[in-house]
């Protein structure tokens, strides 16, 4: 069994072929998205402010996100989820905030020595 992203899940069936692959998908699952910054101090010294307000002004149209869908990269765009949807399953997307508060909350509960991850995790 592997536990991975749904991007991954994606192109392993583009490569080998839709159903090779046993996959789950679950109905609910943690909402991640890779962050992405102006750096003041690196835009300023190296003259790009500009191109980099434009990339970020860009990576959320619905051209970028069609980009992103053809690459199983699931789109935060609705118009674009709908015409990929039989490619990306209808799932419900939550936030670490919604569900504990807080990121330190949820590290506190999973994630410390002796937390939810270590309880399932571990060999019995």
């Amino acid at each position: 069994m592997l536990i991975t992203f749904e991007s991954e899940v994606i192109s392993v069936d583009r490569e080998f072929g839709a159903g090779k692959v046993d996959a789950v998908h679950p109905s609910a699952s943690l909402l991640t998205e890779n962050p992405v910054a102006i750096v003041e101090r690196s835009v300023v010294r190296k003259g790009s402010a500009e191109l980099a307000r434009s990339y970020l002004d860009y990576l959320y149209s619905e051209e970028a996100q069609e980009i992103a869908a053809r690459h199983a990269i699931r789109p935060r765009s609705a118009s674009v989820l709908a015409r990929h949807r039989g490619v990306f399953k209808p799932i419900t997307l939550f936030t670490v905030e919604e569900i504990f508060g807080s990121l330190a909350e949820a590290q506190k509960i999973h994630f410390r020595d002796g937390g939810v991850f270590d309880q399932i995790y571990t060999v019995r």
